[in-house]
């Protein structure tokens, strides 16, 4: 007994020393769909490569990271982060497919002190794709990095999603943290950021979303004038007409601010810099084709009275949302359109 027993004590601290199982990027953990995963980087090694996108403060690495392979089941948003479920100073970085070899070219986002000292991304997700999840620590080096034990939480990316009943146009809101990426994210989702064509537009996104829930927000905007100083132009091509600046604005302050911001508080437009100053959110707006169940013109999943009321406020004009037949007229073909299709909407 006394012979066996130091044995048994060395048996279990080389185990709890030994390296998580995920250490290793060929050795990624699969994982499916949304919800929370364990994981520890107690032990851990770095194997993953630097990332220019993971630089912050100055630091690149992401030290004794640890590997999940995830497979999304739906497409869409989603926020990927150690928010909540983690006390140590995290790094996160996702990339497009689980070959470990393309990670140093393929990184779709990467993220350090998003929520306090941990890490928090959204990206665009393709249902049936997979995806690289690298969790570690921040540091200068891997010996002094932060480690430990906590929760991978993969979940809906999209703060909310409001259409407009006119013209059957999307906005899809998700949290971003500069400019470039809230673009970025709109292209994923197969759109730009929001572009304001007239004082109409301007106010139903000030309202609607600007001010979706009752919580005042700040909006970018698709205008910036990166290309030409002074020239903005709208990142879908929409020609430059209507404006709705503050103020004094733009003003160039510092002489870095390119890009545009809407501000809930009054619509009006500020020029900002490229990562503003935290409080924006990111709009995606997005296609302006009829939905599968066009005659539902509220879009509340039900043809009903509500939607007969929008298109009996629209009749005889060439509303395109209440124009059903595309014929340039909203009239009695429309409404039989509606009639037809009363009721809930097809799943």
């Amino acid at each position: 007994m006394h012979t066996t027993a130091p044995i048994a004590l060395a048996l279990a601290a080389s185990a709890m020393a030994a390296p998580p199982a995920n250490d290793a990027c060929v050795s990624a953990e699969p994982i499916t769909g949304l919800g929370s995963f364990a994981f520890t980087s107690v032990e851990a090694t770095t194997d993953g490569p630097i990332n220019p996108e993971c630089n912050f403060f100055s630091q690149s690495q992401v030290w004794k990271d640890v590997w999940f392979c995830w497979t999304p089941a739906v497409t869409g948003l989603v926020t990927i982060a150690t928010c909540g479920g983690v006390t140590w100073d995290t790094k996160l970085a996702v990339y497009a497919g689980c070959d470990c070899g393309g990670t140093g070219t393929s990184i779709l986002a990467c993220s350090d002190d998003t929520c306090s000292a941990q890490s928090r991304v959204t990206i665009a997700a393709t249902a049936g794709q997979q995806y690289l999840v690298r969790v570690g620590g921040y540091g200068s080096s891997e010996t002094g990095a932060a480690s430990g034990n906590g929760t991978l939480t993969i979940a809906d990316g999209a703060l909310f999603e409001v259409t407009r009943p006119e013209t059957g146009k999307r906005y899809v809101a998700y949290t971003a943290s500069t400019w470039a990426a809230a673009e970025a994210t709109a292209v994923l989702l197969g759109g730009h950021l929001v572009t304001i064509d007239d004082a109409e537009e301007n106010e139903w996104v000030r309202a609607n979303v600007a001010n979706f829930g009752g919580v005042d927000r700040r909006l970018w905007l698709g205008f910036n004038d990166v290309q030409v100083e002074g020239q903005f132009a709208w990142t879908d091509g929409t020609p430059t007409g209507y404006t709705n600046w503050n103020p004094g604005e733009p003003n160039n302050s510092g002489g870095i601010e390119d890009f545009t911001e809407l501000l809930g508080s009054n619509g009006r437009w500020n020029d900002q810099d490229a990562d503003g100053n935290g409080q924006q959110i990111g709009v995606a707006e997005l296609g302006d084709a009829a939905p599968a169940c066009a005659p539902d013109l509220d879009r509340d999943g039900f043809v009903g009275g509500s939607d007969l009321g929008i298109l009996l406020t629209a009749w005889g004009s060439v509303d395109a949302a209440s124009d059903l037949d595309d014929d340039g007229f909203v009239g009695g073909a429309d409404l039989g359109i509606m009639l037809v299709a009363w009721g809930q909407c097809p799943q």
